[in-house]
């Protein structure tokens, strides 16, 4: 299999990214408090998008340090002797890389996250995600879950497309409104999901007719409620699905205890994940330990 090309990334016919000063109007303020989500059109242009994933192939073939970052490879594709980008699932904790935050930190993305949740952002989480062909799907999750800091109004993603993304290469699925219902559903290992991938062990989230398949080309952008029910599905195609990801939640928010609650199984799987790795933390400190400050001085988190 060979290596993904630039070629891969198709500038929009109209390729003029969205200017640092972008103002949501009401009518997409009041589509994301109702649906959960909002997609932004062409959001990044051709060059930033080359920028990163330019990035995370040299990454792939150890040509420069991952530094603080974490590689994480599809385990089904590992055992079929698959190596470099062709088995590398993500690298996360991509935040305080040089190249890789100039995405977290991108002026017109604080610009938007901040007219959701306000001027003191905090970043908690990133990624870059590859999704080789042959990986496995997401299943049905909240990414509140995996979270020990409230509110949820105050919390929100952003995930941008840098390949085409088809349902035939696992785009996301969101459940609109699913939000609304502000209930964490209890999240399990399913079957042929990857280690940490949590999903919804209520079967009422597996209805697909109540899916929207968020198809999207290159540059373009959807934020989303962290108690929104999403996924994706496997990438059943030749070729890579790539796309960049961060969390980012007001500095105001307030860490909680989640002893006695759904979330104990996931603290317990991140606690022993950063044992794993010589760290004697637990899930709030985690998180301490891992988010950045982006905008704003330092408050609560």
């Amino acid at each position: 299999m060979e290596s993904s090309t630039a070629a891969e990334i198709k500038p929009h016919p109209n390729c003029v990214a969205v200017d640092n000063n972008y103002f949501l109007s009401a009518e997409q303020k009041q589509f994301y408090l109702e649906n959960g989500y909002l997609v932004i059109k062409r959001m990044f242009d051709f060059d930033e998008l080359y920028n990163f994933k330019q990035h995370f192939i040299l990454i792939a073939k150890g040509l420069v340090d991952k530094g603080n970052s974490t590689v994480v490879r599809e385990p089904s594709l590992v055992k079929k002797g698959m190596t470099g980008e062709q088995a590398i699932n993500k690298v996360q904790e991509i935040h305080y890389d040089d190249v890789f935050m100039t995405y977290t930190e991108h002026p017109k993305l604080l610009n938007v996250v901040s007219q959701f949740i306000g001027d003191n952002i905090r970043v908690m989480n990133s990624m870059f995600i590859n999704k080789p062909p042959g990986s496995s799907h997401h299943p049905p999750h909240q990414d509140l879950f995996y979270f020990p800091f409230r509110p949820a109004e105050k919390i929100i993603a952003s995930w941008t497309a840098v390949d085409e993304v088809t349902k035939d290469n696992g785009c996301l699925f969101i459940i609109p409104r699913s939000h609304k219902l502000n209930h964490l559903y209890a999240h399990g290992h399913l079957p042929d999901a990857n280690k940490l991938y949590h999903g919804i062990l209520d079967k009422s989230v597996f209805d697909s007719s109540k899916y929207v398949q968020l198809e999207m080309t290159p540059g373009d952008t959807v934020f989303f409620h962290p108690l929104i029910v999403h996924g994706s599905g496997p990438n059943i195609t030749k070729f890579y699905r790539k796309s960049i990801t961060a969390h980012y939640a007001s500095g105001y928010c307030q860490y909680v205890d989640v002893g006695g609650t759904v979330q104990e199984v996931v603290a317990k799987d991140i606690e022993n994940e950063a044992q794993r790795r010589g760290f004697d933390l637990t899930f709030v400190d985690t998180w301490r330990f891992k988010s950045k400050q982006v905008m704003g001085a330092r408050a609560n988190l």
